[in-house]
């Protein structure tokens, strides 16, 4: 990988012996690299190289060179300056060898008449060819920058391909025709950098906005998927764009093209959004260690609103990278379907032995892709269409294709081999699938959802999921078990499930052997245990069972059974363990300890009192196991136990989101760094039972217990609750399915349209199962593969129209709740919606019992808590606990209107109150009331608006015109044709004239007075190298600020009025006019905060000084918000050394100031409404700067003092 790369070029330029370099040493920055070059007389130079873009080491990375020694010899300054500018492809190595080469002719102490006598070696033969050689090296470094291309919105400098007119014109074309290709199959296009015949690395990206890919709701619901933004596929060119045909004739790993697939709330990212998803960053490396950068990095996100991970992106993205390519290439070759050729993928690794051999049949097998499930643009394949049509073929169109067919079809795929998943049940989450492998790579490579953040964002969730999970390994109900992570756990010793649970023991289980007696097991020791001090002693002659970092479980008499980390054993036969041990949950339900005959089942523990326990210090007998056990090789009777076991270890959820709430502090949430209390192999167990949930469950109702502000963080969506259900009943939006099982669905009801009364196209039944079966029941959907209470009217799904009839069923006969649970749930039930055809049931009456599983779709999930007044959920004539929410007011009108034949009645024998919105399918099938038709008519006219021709996508978003403009010009045949052309004919011209010349803001560039500016002359540190390189900042920022309407971009600089590169005045306009900030501003004829940023002498490694000049800003203590402090200067932790950045560009702070200023919270920004005469000084602000990093802990910039002189002497405030 590049980051691998530039670390190895490191430490082999530090081993090499490059005359002059005498150090070489990684700064505290990621790309830091401090150099120390000794003249042969004189001072030391101490350098600084920043490689700006490690993730496209070398070919993409440049470098930023400075020094920092006080004194320099002439001309030092210049040379490292021409260096750093042609410093772009370079190796370390290669750059520190210029850069020694460079110095050494210019601090030479030769005579004039032999100038190459450096360092006194007057015995040196220098060779003839000295001309030809200064020659070569002019000819390295050009002398403008107009031989380099400069990307906007970062300093990084990017080299050029030579070409001819004739060749240029050729790329160029079929680059736009690529591009165009795209556009016209549905996709939105951008252009983040390059995409030129000449440009060495490229970025575009190709999107889609998410409600065009034909998912459920629920489906985006369990995505965490807007229907406003878009997916976005990202693809870099790092040697040069390829089109489809020199793709296909080189090695696929050396195509020089790479994928990255996310989302986005704009259809496209920023180009410095687009750099950090291609850099290569191991997953936690930094966060734990710079808890600021990862804060900063979020605060960052969330203010762009740029370019973030999918819930996927690591699996498709490993998968794009890896295959795409080869798998194309394979389909190219043989005419055989994505299908075909990922068999043969699996089956020879890409090789391609013969072209012209014939495959099988079983190759041509059809992807199924164009079904009725996906829309248009994505059923469609590009690839074979254009074959059949003998046109090019765009690569970019077919990465897309492939990308989010992937994506709209990834449950049906195992996450990590992409294998098909073979599966009866199509889950709406994706998963791994049957190979052990596979969950294990799942787990060990991140690809599963992070159980911190399930914890931290949806607790009683996973509350819910761990709760069924231990409910029916309790029971023996597990169909499946986390095989393949080979977990390390205790050895079974002593029964603590149900083994023969009654309601659910068949004939064909058979039953549970007995307990294993003591003296029948060797992995039980005998030690001495000094609770104490928490150690254990090993008997004479036992050698030592443990390593540091192991678990243990200890057992003494009268005594729950504890389970510690094993700290240190280094003190042989001592053993120190963790200071606080692990007690599991339920010890009190277990037989007797280790150290009891195990033949004498009815002695129950002694529970340990002063009398029984013994005297502090003193060590006693005990037994000890080690997780030694490989979870794989149990029985599945030994790995429900252990499953048990584990569980009972787990914190409480409450414990573990305060921990990680708390550790959120201070750095990434990570339950790894719990280590003395949660085992590897409980976590491992918790990850899988998170990561195997493949059903969409979302709170929809406040919990017991839960307090009014976690409940709001929760964002609980209170419109879409039940209304009439009894007190006691926890109410969780429920689906199941894939994504396209909503679909099927409404097949059906298409299909049965006829059959059933317009009126009521669906019914609601309850489905109640005892609550050991849940966990199966939201992997599996709901089945009828078991018959655990006869089947009197039938096969089918059982539902019944009265919720008192499910609870008998739902019941839990067996005390097997989880003792960490916050919700001790007692009984479980779902709420189906089913397609309204009872004579086609297999039964109606008594029971509802369907037969096609299509017809049905669960809604809701209930369950009831231990804390219900109501054991029975039989109700006491009271709503549920929702009712205290202000927005939980019944609306009839809202709520679907039920079959009165048919009717779906709660506990309290009153019609179930379903909200309209939790039927989003069926609801086009029900006469429509005179607010919803209102709303569908307004909906159609938004589709009827939406157009796929290029005029209407020019017209959507004002972004797009420059993408547009590079996709449709034809700027090589100009001179022939004077334009005419494509862009004439489609009608984009006069549409973008019209975008043009509508006026977007009132804000009026160049309109300020200097004279009302405290403007600066040049400061006494200014250096000719700092000088050069603000200069072209300022370059870069302008060419933005031309290429980018204003009210776009939201600030502007007026180049008339930067005579001092230290000193630019900004002013930031064009705010949204909701904002209370625009309001104000509106009232005062204000149309611009006028700011000044000045740049110290660190700088790129100190932050500038960013302060407001005016208007006045209400401050914090008078309610003020906007993070300007009293005094003006900005109160962010990015302007501080804490959180700055040495690649951080001049535009991205511009960006993110604006963002804070407009920022809500905590209080928005307002102008002071005091009549206070005067802008706000730099005295005023420097002060407010200090006392606010002294507030925050921030650090101060060391060159911060320079701020308030100017000249080398006192400044103007």
């Amino acid at each position: 990988m590049p980051r691998k790369a530039y670390i190895a070029d490191v430490t082999a330029a530090n081993a090499q012996n490059i005359q002059g370099i005498t150090s070489v040493v990684r700064g505290d920055e990621d790309g830091d690299l401090n150099v120390c070059y000794s003249p042969s007389v004189g001072v030391p130079i101490e350098l600084s190289l920043m490689a700006l873009d490690v993730s496209g080491y070398p070919a993409e990375n440049t470098y930023m060179i400075s020094t920092m020694s006080d004194v320099l010899p002439d001309g030092v300054s210049e040379a490292l300056q021409d260096i750093q500018e042609t410093s772009a492809g370079k190796t370390v190595p290669d750059l520190l060898i210029a850069i020694s080469k460079k110095l050494r002719k210019l601090l030479a102490t030769g005579t004039q008449d032999n100038c190459f006598d450096l360092d006194g070696a007057s015995d040196v033969e220098m060779p003839d060819n000295e001309d030809e050689e200064e020659e070569e090296e002019e000819e390295e470094y050009p002398d403008s920058d107009d031989d380099w291309k400069i990307s906007t919105g970062t300093r990084a400098i990017s080299t050029t391909i030579s070409l001819s007119k004739q060749d240029a014109a050729v790329i160029n074309r079929r680059i736009r025709a690529d591009l165009r290709t795209a556009k016209n199959a549905g996709f939105k296009i951008g252009i983040l950098s390059g995409m030129k015949a000449d440009s060495v690395s490229s970025i575009v990206s190709l999107s889609v906005k998410i409600d065009r890919l034909g998912l459920s709701e629920e489906a985006m619901q369990a995505w965490d998927l807007e229907p406003q933004q878009y997916i976005v596929l990202l693809l870099r060119y790092s040697f040069g764009y390829k089109n489809f045909e020199t793709i296909m004739e080189q090695a696929a790993k050396a195509c020089g093209v790479t994928f990255r697939i996310g989302i986005s709330n704009k259809y496209k990212p920023t180009l410095v959004e687009a750099l950090a998803a291609f850099t290569e960053v191991k997953k936690g490396e930094n966060k734990q260690n710079d808890p600021t950068a990862s804060q900063l990095a979020t605060q960052q996100e969330k203010a762009v609103a740029g370019f973030s991970n999918l819930f996927i992106s690591s699996s498709l993205n490993d998968y794009i990278n890896q295959q795409f390519v080869s798998l194309l290439k394979i389909r190219n070759s043989f005419a055989i379907s994505w299908t075909g050729a990922k068999k043969w993928f699996n089956e020879k690794q890409s090789r391609i032995d013969n072209n012209s051999a014939e495959l099988p049949a079983e190759y041509y097998d059809s992807d199924n892709v164009a079904d009725d499930t996906l829309p248009e643009f994505l059923s469609s394949d590009h690839l074979t269409d254009n074959h059949t049509l003998r046109e090019p073929v765009s690569f970019p169109l077919i990465a897309a294709q492939f990308s989010l067919q992937n994506l709209v079809r990834c449950t049906q795929y195992c996450l990590v081999c992409h294998d098909q998943i073979e599966d009866e049940f199509e889950a709406l989450k994706p998963y791994v699938c049957s190979k052990p492998l596979c969950l294990y790579q799942y787990m060990s490579l991140g690809f599963g959802p992070s159980v911190e953040h399930e914890i931290l964002t949806q607790p009683y969730v996973v509350d819910l999921l761990v709760s069924f999970c231990y409910a029916s390994a309790s029971n023996l109900r597990l169909r499946e078990y986390p095989t393949g992570m080979s977990l390390s756990v205790p050895p079974v010793i002593n029964r603590v499930t149900n083994a023969m649970p009654s309601g659910f023991h068949t004939p064909s289980m058979n039953p549970l052997p007995a307990p294993v007696a003591k003296d029948q097991v060797q992995d039980i020791m005998s030690v001495k245990y000094d609770m104490t001090h928490q150690e254990v002693v090993l008997e004479e002659g036992q050698s030592c069972p443990v390593r540091a970092g192991d678990w243990v479980v200890i057992t003494v008499f009268g005594r729950p059974a504890e389970h510690f980390r094993v700290d240190d054993v280094s003190y042989l036969p001592t053993i120190k363990l963790s200071q606080v041990g692990v007690t599991q949950k339920s010890w009190k339900d277990q037989p007797q300890p280790l150290n009891m005959p195990l033949t004498t089942t009815n002695i129950a523990p002694i529970p340990a009192t002063p009398a029984t326990t013994p005297p502090p210090g003193v060590p006693i007998l005990a037994d000890m196991v080690v997780y030694n056990r490989n979870f794989d090789d149990m029985e599945d009777h030994s790995k429900a136990e252990s499953i048990v076991v584990l569980l009972e270890t787990l914190p409480s959820i409450k414990e573990l989101k305060a921990y990680l709430t708390k550790q959120c502090r201070h750095s990434e949430p990570n339950l790894r760094a719990w280590q003395d209390r949660i085992s590897p192999a409980a976590l491992g167990l918790l990850r899988w039972i998170i990561a195997s949930n493949r059903s969409c469950i979302i709170q929809v109702d406040k919990c017991p217990g839960q307090e009014d502000h976690e409940a709001s963080d929760a964002k609980i969506r209170y419109d879409q609750k039940l209304s009439n259900i009894a007190d006691g009943w926890v109410q969780f939006r429920f689906a199941q399915g894939a994504p396209d099982k909503e679909q099927r669905f409404l097949n059906a009801l298409k299909q049965e349209q006829g059959n059933f009364d317009s009126n009521f196209p669906t019914i609601f039944a309850w489905h109640g199962s005892p609550l050991p079966n849940w966990h199966s029941i939201i992997r599996h959907g709901l089945d009828f593969k078991e018959t655990l209470h006869g089947r009197a009217f039938g096969h089918g799904v059982y539902h019944a129209l009265d919720q008192a009839t499910s609870t008998g069923y739902a019941q839990n006969r067996t005390n097997s709740a989880w003792k960490g649970s916050e919700l001790q749930i007692s009984s479980a039930m779902s709420l189906n919606e089913i397609v309204n055809c009872p004579t086609k049931f297999t039964s109606s009456n008594p029971y509802v019992v369907v037969q096609h599983v299509d017809w049905i779709q669960c809604r809701y999930l209930l369950v009831q808590t231990a804390n219900s007044s109501d054991p029975y959920g039989y109700g006491t004539g009271q709503v549920s606990a929702g009712a205290a929410n202000p927005n939980s007011t019944t609306n009839q009108l809202s709520e679907v209107v039920q079959d009165s034949r048919l009717t779906a009645k709660s506990t309290l024998n009153k019609p179930v109150g379903i909200p309209l919105c939790a039927i989003t399918t069926s609801r086009s099938f029900r006469p429509a009331t005179v607010d919803e038709a209102k709303t569908t008519h307004l909906a159609k006219k938004r589709r009827q608006s939406r157009s796929m021709d290029l005029t209407a996508g020019a017209a959507s978003d004002s972004d797009e015109l420059i993408d547009l403009q590079h996709l449709l010009s034809d700027e090589e045949d100009e001179p022939q044709n004077k334009g005419k052309g494509f862009l004439q004919n489609s009608g984009i011209k006069n549409s973008m004239k019209q975008v043009g010349t509508e006026p977007q803001t009132d804000f009026v560039p160049g309109s300020l007075d200097q004279s009302q500016l405290p403007m600066l002359d040049p400061p006494s540190y200014a250096t000719p190298m700092a000088t050069k390189s603000l200069n072209r900042c300022l370059k870069e920022v302008l060419e933005v600020q031309n290429k980018i309407p204003l009210h776009e971009l939201g600030w502007y600089i007026d180049p008339e009025l930067i005579s001092n590169v230290y000193q630019w005045i900004v002013e930031l306009h064009s705010f949204e006019s909701t904002l209370p900030l625009a309001q104000d501003m509106k009232a005062a004829g204000v149309t611009s905060i006028v700011l000044e940023i000045r740049f110290g002498k660190e700088y790129p490694h100190s932050p500038p000084f960013v302060r407001v000049i005016r208007p006045r800003f209400l401050p914090f203590m008078s309610g003020g918000g906007g993070h300007v402090t009293a005094g003006g200067a900005m109160c962010m932790e990015l302007l501080t050394n804490s959180g700055w950045s040495a690649v951080s560009s001049i535009e991205s702070v511009l960006l993110q100031v604006r963002m804070a200023i407009m920022n809500l919270d905590p209080k928005p920004a307002r102008l002071e409404s005091r009549s206070r005469i005067g802008d706000y000084s730099v005295f005023e602000a420097i002060e407010a700067y200090k006392r606010a990093c002294a507030q925050h802990g921030w650090q101060v910039p060391p060159d911060f003092g320079d701020f308030a002189t100017s000249n080398g002497g006192p400044g103007h405030y």
